[in-house]
């Protein structure tokens, strides 16, 4: 419930400053500035969060968590890489050649995930 009111107070300015909500539905950024802060803010936090990631399971030497949270991060590198090849700068490559390596990245990412909470879900069972 305080997660609902904490959402809501961020929407409420935005609904009473609007003249109409369709005046929100038909925004239009001709600029391309606001994609390219969300994409940017996007791979900063993206890029921060498996940084953390890496570092803690580095920080356990080792250990049962230690190797779960290597699998994890190493799962959210590879999605990580597989969105950044939605970045205009891979656009100029053959488009079937990208988007065989984004969706092989994203199988990939997600397979160690799927590893590390099988392995963690293992010892929680007590297996």
């Amino acid at each position: 419930m305080k997660y609902l009111a904490i959402v809501g107070s961020m929407l409420l300015p935005v609904l009473v400053f609007a003249d109409t909500v369709d005046s929100l539905a038909t925004f239009e950024d001709n600029s391309g500035l606001l994609a390219s802060l969300s994409i940017a803010s996007t791979l900063i936090v993206a890029f921060v969060t498996i940084a953390m990631i890496w570092i803690s399971a580095r920080q356990m030497n080792g250990g049962f968590f230690g190797k779960v949270l290597y699998y994890f991060a190493a799962g959210m590198s590879f999605v990580f890489l597989s969105f950044a090849t939605e970045l205009p700068w891979f656009h100029t490559m053959n488009v079937l050649f990208l988007e065989m390596i984004h969706s092989s990245l994203f199988i990939i990412g997600y397979i160690l995930m799927g590893v590390a909470a099988s392995k963690l879900l293992k010892v929680i069972k007590g297996e």
